[in-house]
C-alpha cells in the first residue's frame, strides 16, 4: 500500500486564507447592518408610537457596529494581495498585517456574536411590527 503524499500549506496561505474569510464575513455582515439601519430609518413613525423608543435604540447600536465592523475591515483584517507581498519566514503568520489582534479570532468572534443578537432583536421588533400590521 501506498500511502498518500499531502503538499503541506504555506503557512503564509493560510493565514491569508482565513483573513480573506474573515473579511468576506465581515464584509456580509456589514451590508446585513446596512440593510436594518435603512429599514429602520424608512419605518412610518407614526404607525408605531407605543414602540418608538425602540428604531433609535436599534439604529444607534447597528451605527456603533457599523463602525466596528469597518475598523476590522479597514485595521484588523488583511484581505487584499498587499498582504502576502512578503517571503514567508518561519513565523506562524509572517504577514506583519496578519500579526494584528485578529490572529486570535477573539476580536472577529465578538462582532459575529453582537451582530446576531443585535440582528435577531431587530427580525423580532421588525417582526411584531408586521404582526401588528404597522408596517
Amino acid at each position: 500500500m501506498y500511502a498518500a503524499q499531502t503538499t503541506p500549506i504555506p503557512v503564509l496561505q493560510t493565514c491569508r486564507a482565513r483573513h480573506q474569510q474573515w473579511a468576506a464575513q465581515l464584509t456580509h455582515c456589514e451590508a446585513d447592518v446596512e440593510q436594518l439601519l435603512g429599514l429602520l430609518t424608512e419605518l412610518p413613525s407614526e404607525t408605531y408610537r407605543s414602540f418608538s423608543h425602540y428604531p433609535p435604540d436599534y439604529t444607534q447600536l447597528l451605527s456603533q457596529l457599523k463602525g466596528r465592523i469597518h475598523y476590522l475591515l479597514t485595521d484588523v483584517v488583511c484581505s487584499t494581495e498587499q498582504c502576502s507581498s512578503v517571503t514567508p519566514p518561519v513565523v506562524p503568520c509572517p504577514d506583519p498585517h496578519f500579526v494584528q489582534p485578529a490572529a486570535d479570532n477573539s476580536l472577529i468572534s465578538g462582532i459575529w456574536d453582537e451582530y446576531d443578537q443585535l440582528k435577531n432583536r431587530c427580525h423580532l421588533f421588525l417582526g411584531e411590527l408586521v404582526r401588528l400590521n404597522l408596517i
